[in-house]
């Protein structure tokens, strides 16, 4: 069967995992998150992938997440599992479970650390897509996986993949992939290309500042729309020096810490991640102040 597609022009967010102090998950508080963001205009979630830890996490414990944002996004936003893994038979399990969760898609990081060849990359990505009846979404995400999908990936013309989310620079690819795959649904990754991404084919983006500040993404997208490049720019320009001043922090313990900051105790990211520090987190105040009339 055909997976279910998914809308195109959605603002997601990147969905962080609370934590306890002592790195345990902190579900009240992923509930409240969930909350928060919803009445904020928050599009729709993205759980488990690189801003939610997803690859520190136990297979007990991404199950636990989807199961709670299953609950608290039920009837108002469209969630996507990330169920990538090390291992076929564990990325299976989580598609399963998100299928059953209710999940509008699951997406995938591809196998990672062995160097495997095209075809067994491609054999995990089908396995995948047969154990279930959901769209499934490529994460292409080459600078972590050091693996790169384009136009020519076979992989892109099977019907149940219905997306991909691109988080590279590369934004020619991202126009090839618009122009050879028009009925997929081409989500930008990075937060700092928003605009420019729509310019290349992106119709919706996953972003980790979107937990923080989703109406700046919102107005971006609604200025390019109308063609307002000018005012679309300068607010690209915003956001992209509060990514900026985060990312010279750490862009996930930067975001928990800025969640924190709105009232969402978000905790500390998992080891190895390192906490951080007293100056650390005065500089993130004093940016995201200057965020304050986009949140």
């Amino acid at each position: 069967m055909v997976g279910r597609s998914i809308e195109k022009g959605g603002v997601y967010s990147a969905l962080i995992t609370p934590m306890m102090e002592d790195g345990s998950l902190n579900l009240p508080s992923l509930r409240a998150l969930v909350r928060h963001e919803i009445e904020r205009g928050v599009e729709g979630f993205y759980c488990c992938g690189s801003s939610g830890e997803g690859l520190l996490l136990g297979t007990k414990e991404r199950m636990e997440i989807v199961e709670t944002l299953a609950q608290e996004s039920a009837n108002k936003v469209p969630f996507i599992v990330h169920t990538g893994s090390l291992s076929t038979k564990e990325a299976i399990d989580l598609s399963i479970h998100a299928q059953n969760c209710g999940a509008k898609a699951v997406s995938l990081i591809p196998p990672i650390y062995y160097h495997y060849s095209q075809e067994e990359v491609q054999h995990y990505y089908e396995d995948v897509v047969n154990s279930v009846d959901l769209g499934v979404i490529v994460y292409n995400i080459p600078q972590f996986t050091g693996i790169s999908f384009s136009k020519n990936n076979p992989l892109m013309k099977n019907p149940k993949i219905v997306g991909i989310k691109h988080t590279s620079m590369n934004l020619y690819d991202l126009e090839r992939l618009s122009r050879a795959f028009p009925e997929k649904t081409l989500f930008n990754g990075f937060d700092e290309i928003w605009l420019f991404s729509m310019a290349a084919g992106a119709t919706s983006t996953i972003g980790t500042t979107v937990n923080i500040c989703p109406k700046i993404f919102i107005a971006i997208r609604e200025a390019y729309g109308k063609g307002e490049l000018e005012k679309a720019q300068a607010l690209q320009h915003v956001l992209n020096d509060f990514i900026e001043a985060l990312v010279k922090e750490g862009i996930f313990s930067a975001t928990k810490y800025c969640m924190t900051l709105q009232g969402i105790d978000a905790g500390p990211c998992r080891k190895p991640f390192d906490r951080l520090t007293q100056d650390q987190k005065v500089r993130v105040q004093e940016a995201f102040k200057k965020m304050e009339q986009y949140l």
